[in-house]
Parts: structure tokens; C-alpha cells; sequence
């Protein structure tokens, strides 16, 4: 892998394009960096992103650039420099498209980025809907536990109660004294107090009234 030639010898129509408008300079700096990296020990990787770099920041002529991203698009390279790089291929595009060189040229980078820009919408789109999807799912949870935490408090549950509590729970809820309460459950009025005692304990009042509060809508 360290030895990959990295050439341009290959792309003849290329280089017959920019002999008419390079200047000598500038093409002898793109060879001798072709050059010096072809001899390098360093790797693939490493390499990529030399020669990515030079094509992007290194030349100044329209024509040189095209050629050298031509090569990166021969390596698979470009696609990715692409994704990393948008607004400098945007406004790449917007020069090539000022110039006098031949659309056909460049026409390559323009259905490049016209994917890539549709990509990266679909991909934001996609994003967007499992957001959206991700937040419902959240408001529904959210209701469900508020209206669970209401009907709780609605409807709270009372300690239990024994069968006879219960009874007379519900009598006096009903309006019964104490001394219709025993003789209609047939027990003493000493037991029905003690009755209302334990009721008054175990639902926390102090009285008929508190009682009769606490019991609205519940049971009888």
C-alpha cells in the first residue's frame, strides 16, 4: 500500500485539456507533488489526504484543479472530500461555470454534488422524521403518566377495611346514627364505636364529616 503510484499519466484526456491553458509553473508544481508523494514511505490513508489536500488548497488555475479532482474522482476519493468539503466544491462549481472551459469538463462535479446535496437532504429528512416519530412516542408516555397520576389521585385507595368496617362505613355514609347502625347490623352500640374508632384510624379522619368528605364517589 505504501508504494501506490499516485499518476496522472493515465488520464490522457486530462492532460490534453489542461496543455492549453496551464501555465508551465503551475503544472510542474502539480508533478513534482505527484512526484515527491509517489517516493514517500507514508501510507494509503495518509497519502488520500495529501493529495486532497494539494487539490483543494495547493493550485490556483481553474484547469489545474479540475484535472486533480478528476484524480481524486479515479481514486474514489472524491465523494468523501465532497461530503467534508461542500462549500468549497459549491463554490468551485460556480467559477467553472464563470469560465470559458467547456461544461462538458466539469459536468462530472456538477452531478456530484447535485447527488451528494440530495443525499444529505434525504439523510436530515430521515433524521427529521425519526425525531418527530421519537418525540409523539415521548407525548404519549407523558399523557399516559399524567392521566394514570390523576385517576390515582381521583380515586385513591383506601386502606382495607374489614367486612364489618366496611358495613358500617357505609351506613354512616348513608346518614345512620350509631344506635340504628347496631340495631341494623345487630351488634352493641359499644362495638359500632369501636368500629368507628378503627374506621377514623385507618382512613386518617377525625370525624363524620372528615369521613363523609374522603368517601364522595367511593364505593358503598
Amino acid at each position: 500500500m505504501a508504494n501506490e503510484i499516485f499518476s496522472l499519466d493515465s488520464i490522457r484526456s486530462e492532460k490534453d485539456s489542461v496543455s492549453k491553458g496551464l501555465t508551465s509553473l503551475e503544472w510542474k508544481k502539480f508533478k513534482k507533488f505527484e512526484a515527491i508523494l509517489q517516493a514517500s514511505d507514508l501510507t494509503r490513508s495518509e497519502k488520500e489526504y495529501q493529495l486532497t489536500g494539494y487539490a483543494r488548497d495547493s493550485l490556483r488555475i481553474l484547469e489545474v484543479k479540475l484535472v486533480a479532482i478528476k484524480v481524486l474522482d479515479e481514486k474514489n476519493l472524491l465523494n468523501r472530500d465532497i461530503a467534508e468539503n461542500p462549500s468549497y466544491y459549491s463554490g468551485l462549481l460556480k467559477k467553472l461555470k464563470a469560465s470559458e472551459i467547456a461544461p462538458s469538463e466539469y459536468l462530472f462535479l456538477e452531478e456530484k454534488l447535485t447527488y451528494i446535496n440530495q443525499e444529505a437532504v434525504m439523510k436530515k429528512l430521515k433524521w427529521s422524521t425519526w425525531l418527530n416519530a421519537g418525540l409523539l412516542v415521548l407525548i404519549v408516555i407523558l399523557a399516559y403518566l399524567f392521566l394514570r397520576q390523576k385517576n390515582g389521585q381521583s380515586n385513591p385507595i383506601l386502606p382495607e377495611l374489614s367486612k364489618q368496617e366496611t358495613l358500617v362505613r357505609n351506613l354512616i355514609i348513608q346518614g345512620k346514627s350509631n344506635k340504628e347502625i347496631a340495631t341494623e347490623l345487630f351488634i352493641s352500640l359499644s362495638t359500632v364505636k369501636s368500629h368507628i374508632t378503627n374506621i377514623y384510624s385507618k382512613l386518617n379522619v377525625a370525624n363524620r364529616q372528615e369521613l363523609l368528605k374522603n368517601s364522595t364517589g367511593a364505593s358503598t
